[in-house]
Protein backbone atom coordinates (compact mmCIF):
# COMPACT_ATOMS: atom_id res chain seq x y z
CA UNK A 1 0.00 0.00 0.00
CA UNK A 2 1.40 3.38 -0.96
CA UNK A 3 2.14 5.40 2.16
CA UNK A 4 5.04 7.69 1.26
CA UNK A 5 6.57 9.49 -1.71
CA UNK A 6 10.32 10.16 -1.73
CA UNK A 7 11.68 12.85 -4.04
CA UNK A 8 15.19 13.31 -5.33
CA UNK A 9 16.12 17.02 -5.31
CA UNK A 10 18.43 18.03 -8.18
CA UNK A 11 16.60 17.63 -11.46
CA UNK A 12 13.34 16.76 -9.69
CA UNK A 13 12.44 19.62 -7.34
CA UNK A 14 14.56 22.18 -9.19
CA UNK A 15 16.23 22.18 -12.60
CA UNK A 16 19.73 22.35 -11.18
CA UNK A 17 21.12 19.44 -13.20
CA UNK A 18 20.83 21.48 -16.40
CA UNK A 19 22.96 24.25 -14.86
CA UNK A 20 25.47 21.75 -13.47
CA UNK A 21 25.79 20.19 -16.92
CA UNK A 22 26.48 23.52 -18.62
CA UNK A 23 29.10 24.47 -16.00
CA UNK A 24 30.88 21.10 -16.12
CA UNK A 25 30.83 21.06 -19.91
CA UNK A 26 32.57 24.44 -19.95
CA UNK A 27 35.04 23.54 -17.21
CA UNK A 28 36.12 20.35 -18.95
CA UNK A 29 36.21 21.98 -22.42
CA UNK A 30 38.71 24.50 -21.06
CA UNK A 31 40.85 21.50 -20.14
CA UNK A 32 40.54 19.86 -23.54
CA UNK A 33 37.92 17.22 -22.67
CA UNK A 34 34.41 16.85 -24.07
CA UNK A 35 31.88 16.47 -21.24
CA UNK A 36 28.67 15.12 -22.79
CA UNK A 37 25.17 14.29 -21.64
CA UNK A 38 26.41 10.70 -21.32
CA UNK A 39 28.69 11.89 -18.52
CA UNK A 40 25.82 13.81 -16.95
CA UNK A 41 23.67 10.68 -16.95
CA UNK A 42 26.49 8.50 -15.62
CA UNK A 43 27.28 10.73 -12.66
CA UNK A 44 23.80 12.04 -11.92
CA UNK A 45 23.05 11.36 -8.25
CA UNK A 46 26.66 10.40 -7.48
CA UNK A 47 28.35 12.52 -4.76
CA UNK A 48 31.03 14.83 -6.15
CA UNK A 49 33.65 13.30 -3.88
CA UNK A 50 33.25 10.16 -5.98
CA UNK A 51 32.56 11.82 -9.33
CA UNK A 52 35.58 14.07 -9.72
CA UNK A 53 38.33 11.44 -9.26
CA UNK A 54 36.57 9.13 -11.73
CA UNK A 55 36.01 11.89 -14.30
CA UNK A 56 39.58 13.15 -14.08
CA UNK A 57 40.95 9.64 -14.58
CA UNK A 58 38.79 9.22 -17.66
CA UNK A 59 39.92 12.61 -18.99
CA UNK A 60 43.59 11.86 -18.29
CA UNK A 61 43.81 14.96 -16.10
CA UNK A 62 45.60 13.30 -13.23
CA UNK A 63 47.47 16.45 -12.22
CA UNK A 64 44.23 18.32 -11.55
CA UNK A 65 42.94 18.53 -7.98
CA UNK A 66 39.45 17.02 -7.55
CA UNK A 67 38.85 19.26 -4.55
CA UNK A 68 39.89 22.41 -6.44
CA UNK A 69 37.58 21.54 -9.36
CA UNK A 70 34.74 20.82 -6.96
CA UNK A 71 35.22 24.28 -5.44
CA UNK A 72 35.32 25.90 -8.88
CA UNK A 73 32.17 24.06 -9.89
CA UNK A 74 30.25 25.30 -6.86
CA UNK A 75 31.54 28.85 -7.13
CA UNK A 76 30.26 28.96 -10.70
CA UNK A 77 26.96 27.34 -9.71
CA UNK A 78 26.37 29.79 -6.86
CA UNK A 79 27.12 32.71 -9.20
CA UNK A 80 24.53 31.41 -11.69
CA UNK A 81 21.92 31.03 -8.95
CA UNK A 82 22.59 34.54 -7.61
CA UNK A 83 22.31 35.92 -11.14
CA UNK A 84 19.33 33.93 -12.40
CA UNK A 85 17.59 32.52 -9.32
CA UNK A 86 16.70 28.91 -8.64
CA UNK A 87 15.29 27.14 -11.73
CA UNK A 88 11.83 26.01 -10.61
CA UNK A 89 9.42 23.49 -12.08
CA UNK A 90 5.84 24.81 -12.40
CA UNK A 91 3.20 23.04 -10.31
CA UNK A 92 5.59 21.46 -7.79
CA UNK A 93 4.11 23.18 -4.75
CA UNK A 94 0.55 22.35 -5.75
CA UNK A 95 1.35 18.65 -6.24
CA UNK A 96 3.16 18.41 -2.90
CA UNK A 97 0.22 20.06 -1.20
CA UNK A 98 -2.23 17.62 -2.79
CA UNK A 99 -0.07 14.64 -1.79
CA UNK A 100 0.03 15.87 1.80
CA UNK A 101 -3.74 16.42 1.78
CA UNK A 102 -4.18 12.86 0.46
CA UNK A 103 -2.37 11.55 3.56
CA UNK A 104 1.01 10.60 2.09
CA UNK A 105 4.23 11.19 3.98
CA UNK A 106 6.90 13.01 1.98
CA UNK A 107 10.71 13.02 2.08
CA UNK A 108 13.67 14.28 0.07
CA UNK A 109 16.56 11.88 -0.57
CA UNK A 110 19.52 13.54 -2.28
CA UNK A 111 23.26 13.29 -2.81
CA UNK A 112 23.54 16.93 -1.73
CA UNK A 113 24.53 17.90 1.83
CA UNK A 114 21.66 18.36 4.28
CA UNK A 115 22.36 22.09 4.64
CA UNK A 116 22.07 22.59 0.88
CA UNK A 117 18.88 20.55 0.69
CA UNK A 118 17.30 22.71 3.39
CA UNK A 119 18.60 25.90 1.79
CA UNK A 120 17.08 24.99 -1.57
CA UNK A 121 13.76 23.88 -0.11
CA UNK A 122 13.48 27.13 1.85
CA UNK A 123 14.35 29.20 -1.24
CA UNK A 124 11.71 27.32 -3.24
CA UNK A 125 9.24 27.64 -0.33
CA UNK A 126 8.79 23.88 -0.30
CA UNK A 127 10.31 23.15 3.11
CA UNK A 128 6.96 22.96 4.86
CA UNK A 129 5.78 20.04 2.75
CA UNK A 130 8.42 17.46 3.66
CA UNK A 131 8.35 15.32 6.79
CA UNK A 132 11.98 14.21 6.55
CA UNK A 133 15.24 14.98 4.75
CA UNK A 134 17.89 12.35 3.92
CA UNK A 135 21.33 13.14 2.50
CA UNK A 136 23.72 10.58 1.00
CA UNK A 137 26.40 12.23 3.12
CA UNK A 138 24.73 10.59 6.10
CA UNK A 139 25.49 7.23 4.45
CA UNK A 140 29.28 7.53 4.22
CA UNK A 141 30.53 7.01 0.69
CA UNK A 142 27.58 4.88 -0.45
CA UNK A 143 25.77 7.24 -2.80
CA UNK A 144 23.39 6.27 -5.58
CA UNK A 145 23.11 3.74 -7.22
CA UNK A 146 23.48 2.18 -3.76
CA UNK A 147 20.15 2.13 -1.90
CA UNK A 148 21.33 3.64 1.38
CA UNK A 149 19.88 7.14 1.09
CA UNK A 150 16.43 5.82 0.16
CA UNK A 151 16.49 3.30 3.00
CA UNK A 152 17.54 6.12 5.32
CA UNK A 153 14.59 8.22 4.14
CA UNK A 154 12.15 5.34 4.65
CA UNK A 155 13.55 4.73 8.12
CA UNK A 156 13.11 8.38 9.04
CA UNK A 157 9.55 8.24 7.73
CA UNK A 158 8.96 5.01 9.71
CA UNK A 159 7.62 3.49 6.50
CA UNK A 160 8.50 0.12 4.95
CA UNK A 161 10.44 0.41 1.66
CA UNK A 162 7.79 -1.51 -0.23
CA UNK A 163 5.24 1.17 0.74
CA UNK A 164 7.30 3.96 -0.88
CA UNK A 165 7.27 5.48 -4.36
CA UNK A 166 10.42 7.32 -5.49
CA UNK A 167 10.46 10.23 -7.95
CA UNK A 168 13.82 10.27 -9.78
CA UNK A 169 15.48 11.76 -12.84
CA UNK A 170 18.49 9.46 -13.20
CA UNK A 171 19.25 5.82 -13.95
CA UNK A 172 21.48 5.76 -10.85
CA UNK A 173 18.59 6.94 -8.70
CA UNK A 174 16.15 4.44 -10.19
CA UNK A 175 18.64 1.62 -9.65
CA UNK A 176 19.02 2.78 -6.04
CA UNK A 177 15.24 2.67 -5.63
CA UNK A 178 15.15 -0.85 -7.07
CA UNK A 179 17.91 -2.00 -4.71
CA UNK A 180 16.01 -0.44 -1.80
CA UNK A 181 12.95 -2.52 -2.65
CA UNK A 182 10.93 0.52 -3.70
CA UNK A 183 8.88 1.43 -6.74
CA UNK A 184 9.72 4.49 -8.80
CA UNK A 185 8.57 6.94 -11.44
CA UNK A 186 10.78 9.07 -13.67
CA UNK A 187 10.61 12.86 -13.95
CA UNK A 188 11.97 14.24 -17.23
CA UNK A 189 10.97 17.89 -17.11
CA UNK A 190 14.52 19.29 -17.03
CA UNK A 191 15.79 21.57 -19.81
CA UNK A 192 18.71 19.19 -20.43
CA UNK A 193 16.91 15.89 -20.78
CA UNK A 194 17.72 13.27 -18.13
CA UNK A 195 18.32 9.54 -18.54
CA UNK A 196 14.97 7.74 -18.50
CA UNK A 197 16.25 4.29 -19.51
CA UNK A 198 15.16 2.81 -16.19
CA UNK A 199 11.82 4.59 -15.96
CA UNK A 200 8.82 2.29 -15.92
CA UNK A 201 6.48 5.29 -15.80
CA UNK A 202 7.45 8.92 -16.38
CA UNK A 203 6.03 12.43 -16.44
CA UNK A 204 7.45 15.83 -17.41
CA UNK A 205 5.07 18.37 -15.85
CA UNK A 206 3.86 18.47 -12.24
CA UNK A 207 0.70 20.20 -13.39
CA UNK A 208 -0.41 17.06 -15.22
CA UNK A 209 -0.23 14.59 -12.31
CA UNK A 210 -2.14 13.98 -9.09
CA UNK A 211 -2.11 11.75 -5.99
CA UNK A 212 -4.45 9.41 -7.84
CA UNK A 213 -1.96 9.13 -10.69
CA UNK A 214 0.86 8.36 -8.28
CA UNK A 215 -1.25 5.64 -6.66
CA UNK A 216 -2.08 4.21 -10.08
CA UNK A 217 1.62 3.99 -10.96
CA UNK A 218 2.38 2.36 -7.62
CA UNK A 219 -0.41 -0.19 -7.96
CA UNK A 220 0.47 -1.07 -11.57
CA UNK A 221 4.22 -1.27 -11.09
CA UNK A 222 5.73 -4.39 -12.70
CA UNK A 223 6.71 -7.42 -10.67
CA UNK A 224 10.37 -8.40 -10.30
CA UNK A 225 10.03 -10.89 -13.14
CA UNK A 226 8.42 -8.30 -15.41
CA UNK A 227 11.21 -5.85 -14.56
CA UNK A 228 13.80 -8.43 -15.52
CA UNK A 229 12.11 -9.03 -18.87
CA UNK A 230 11.71 -5.29 -19.48
CA UNK A 231 15.31 -4.38 -18.69
CA UNK A 232 16.85 -7.53 -20.06
CA UNK A 233 18.66 -10.68 -19.04
CA UNK A 234 19.80 -11.08 -15.46
CA UNK A 235 20.12 -7.36 -14.75
CA UNK A 236 17.38 -7.29 -12.15
CA UNK A 237 18.74 -10.42 -10.43
CA UNK A 238 22.17 -8.83 -10.25
CA UNK A 239 20.72 -5.70 -8.71
CA UNK A 240 21.90 -3.38 -11.48
CA UNK A 241 18.72 -3.06 -13.55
Amino acid sequence: MLKAVIFDMDGVLLDSESIHYEILRDMMARRGFSYTTEHLHRYCGVPEEQMWPQLLREAGLLRESPLALQREHWERYEWRIRSEGLPKFPGTKELLESLRNAGYRLAVASASPTALILQNLCALRLDGFFDKIASAQECGDRGKPEPDVFLLAAGKLETAPEDCLVVEDSANGMTAAYRAGMKWVGFDGARVKPDMRRAVFAFSDYRTVSPERFRHWYEHFPSSGELERKFGGTAAKEGIL
